[in-house]
């Protein structure tokens, strides 16, 4: 629905936790251009609610009873079909919310900075969306369900199917956005403390979360540990040699050099 340059955008927002509502509405109060029309504690309600009040925005909750926000604009017609930002607290549903076009998805506990700028983009594409690109989107949505159901994920968004390795996208927040890497990217990933620094062809970036975790979520075919606290991408190994000590080492394609412990030296000698 098309709404034009001085007009309100009717809002609406979607969350199972009354505090999580009165946070949103709290954040859109100060917005001159945001019309909150109404709220909506469930999936189903969610869906009556954007049927009678016909907003142009939702800030829905991908989690809830009853069904998931992805159900509920599965269930909406075209005509329908608005504008999304997912608020959620559970990052296991970003390749979903990439995956069927929402204009931003934040993550909770989110800052007025980073809530600001979802919202801009939000009304940036409200006002520039017509009926068909609305259209096509619900159909996107459709077929991204689809996928997600063919490759074997659960109700909770979680895959227990590798996809094979032309479809892989690493998805993984980063000061507090979604960000999207080809795992054919990476260089090397090294633990510290809380967190895993993940080197890549362009830049470093911090994700908080274990080696073992991101270990999971890599091929291992082309992904080994090479010392308790570092993984390696074979496809940039230039060089692997013996070092001091019985232990190994390994060069880069960019000419770093890490060290193999004699604890994973075997895994190593498995792959090459």
């Amino acid at each position: 629905m098309t709404t034009t340059a001085t007009a309100l955008i009717r809002t609406l927002i979607v969350d199972d936790e009354v505090l999580a509502r009165q946070n949103v509405e709290a954040l859109l109060r100060s917005d001159p251009d945001i019309s909150v029309v109404a709220q909506a504690g469930n999936g189903l309600q969610a869906v009556e609610a954007i049927r009678e009040h016909r907003p142009d925005l939702v800030f829905l909750d991908v989690q809830m009873p009853g069904i998931s926000g992805f159900e509920v604009l599965a269930r909406l017609p075209a005509t329908l079909m608005p504008q999304v930002v997912f608020v959620t607290a559970h990052d296991q549903f970003a390749l979903q919310a990439f995956e069927v076009h929402a204009v931003d998805y934040v993550l909770k506990p989110f800052n007025r900075a980073r809530f600001a700028a979802a919202l801009g983009r939000a009304k940036a594409a409200v006002r520039s969306l017509d009926r068909e690109e609305l259209a096509r989107r619900l159909s996107d949505i459709m077929v991204a369900l689809q996928r997600l159901k063919a490759s074997g994920a659960t109700e909770e968004g979680i895959a227990t199917a590798r996809p094979r390795e032309e479809d892989q996208r690493l998805f993984i927040r980063c000061d507090g956005e979604i960000h999207m890497l080809a795992p054919g990217d990476i260089l090397w990933i090294e633990s510290d403390g809380d967190y895993v620094r993940l080197h890549s062809t362009d830049k470093s970036r911090f994700v908080r979360m274990s080696l073992q975790k991101m270990m999971e979520r890599l091929d291992p075919k082309h992904f080994v540990r090479i010392h308790r606290s570092t993984i390696v991408n074979l496809r940039h190994m230039k060089k692997a040699g013996p070092a001091l000590y019985g232990e190994y080492s390994v060069e880069l394609s960019n000419g770093m050099k890490l060290r193999v412990s004699r604890t994973f030296v075997h895994e190593l000698k498995a792959h090459l």
